[in-house]
Parts: C-alpha cells; sequence; structure tokens
C-alpha cells in the first residue's frame, strides 16, 4: 500500500512540473526568455508563484527541465527497444514518431531552440538529452541494415544527423506557418518525402560523377 501511495505522489509531482514547463514555454514562446517572469509563467501555469520554486529554482532551471523532459520522452517514444532491420520501416517509424512528439510538445522545442544557439551549456544539454540517442539509433540501424563495405566511413553519421536536421526544419515551417506552401502537407507526407530521399541518395560514384560534369 505504503509503494501505491509513494508511486501516486511521484505521479502528482511529475504532473506538476509538467503543467509548470507547459506554462512557461508558452510565455517563453510569446515573450522570449529574458522578459518572460515567474509571475506570468505562473499565471500561464495556473500556480501560485511561489509553487514554481517548489520546483524549480529559476527560469534556466526551467529551460534544463524542458530540454530533460523532451530527451526523456524521447528515448521512451521515438527509439524502439527491438528496431526494425528493414531501413525504410525503421526511418519512417522512427520519423513518426519524431513527428509526434514535436507536434505534442513543440511549445517546449520552440524556446529551446531559441536560447541553445547562444548557450553552450544549454547547447550541449540539448545535444545529449535529445540529439545523440536519436542520431545513434539512426546510425546503428544503417550500420546494421547495410553492408558496411556499401559506406564510406562517416557515411552514416552524416545522413542520421541529416535525417534528424530534416525532420526538425520540416516540422518548425509546418508548425510556424513561415511557409504557406506547407499548409496542405501532412506529416506523413513530409517524412515519405525525407525517407525516400535519403535511402535513395546518390552513391560516392555518383556524387564524383555529377561534380565533375
Amino acid at each position: 500500500m505504503l509503494s501505491v501511495a509513494l508511486d501516486f505522489k511521484r505521479q502528482m509531482i511529475e504532473a506538476r512540473r509538467t503543467q509548470i514547463l507547459m506554462g512557461a514555454a508558452e510565455v517563453f514562446s510569446q515573450k522570449g526568455f529574458y522578459q518572460a517572469t515567474t509571475k506570468e509563467i505562473a499565471k500561464a501555469a495556473d500556480v501560485s508563484e511561489g509553487t514554481i520554486y517548489n520546483y524549480f529554482k529559476n527560469k534556466r532551471d526551467i529551460l534544463v527541465a524542458m530540454i530533460d523532459l523532451l530527451g526523456s520522452e524521447a528515448l521512451k517514444g521515438m527509439i524502439p527497444n527491438s528496431p526494425a532491420k528493414n531501413p525504410k520501416e525503421f526511418l519512417s517509424v522512427l520519423g513518426k514518431a519524431m513527428f509526434q512528439l514535436l507536434q505534442e510538445r513543440g511549445r517546449l522545442a520552440l524556446p529551446i531552440l531559441a536560447e541553445i544557439a547562444a548557450d553552450a551549456e544549454l547547447r550541449a544539454r540539448f545535444y545529449q538529452a535529445l540529439v545523440r540517442p536519436v542520431v545513434a539509433s539512426i546510425e546503428a540501424s544503417m550500420q546494421r541494415s547495410t553492408p558496411s563495405s556499401q559506406w564510406r566511413r562517416n557515411e552514416p553519421l552524416i545522413l542520421a544527423y541529416a535525417l534528424v536536421g530534416g525532420l526538425l526544419l520540416n516540422f518548425l515551417l509546418q508548425s510556424t506557418h513561415l511557409d504557406p506552401r506547407y499548409k496542405n502537407i501532412s506529416a506523413d507526407a513530409i517524412i515519405e518525402q525525407l525517407v525516400s530521399h535519403f535511402l535513395t541518395s546518390p552513391t560516392s560514384k555518383e556524387l564524383a560523377w555529377l561534380m565533375s560534369s
């Protein structure tokens, strides 16, 4: 019975933390990280300002927690325990999971991306918590599904980063409406195009021929 009560308490704490993080993300997106106040965050999260300090030391601590939340959800939901050996199936499943996570938690991602450009410590944390685990999974799948003799030493690594970057950029374009042409393009269509492109990329010999012609 005690373990059930402790588990319930833990769930309540995590729910309240997430509530504050989502409120903070809304305020950060509207006003910017430095202009936002904890009073505004408390109002957006529907908690008292004092409650925020029960969970976080300051605004920067909130931003770090946003990164950790995205990372933990990515590791739980985006990277399968037993990835498909077929590279197209694996990349399609991972791409859909990434888009779903960004759609559900996109409000967290936008203020993070705005701040990591100018903060080396936040950049490193974002990389370790979110980018590196996803890239490592894609890279491992590429190496497992394709004979190593067909890859140059850095190709799986470069393509893995390119795929993650392509998914993230296309999500930003779709969600921020910067390019109105994305209005009628579905997430499935974006993923299918990206995966097909990366799986049919020209070989090293073809690239050399194109550059010399």
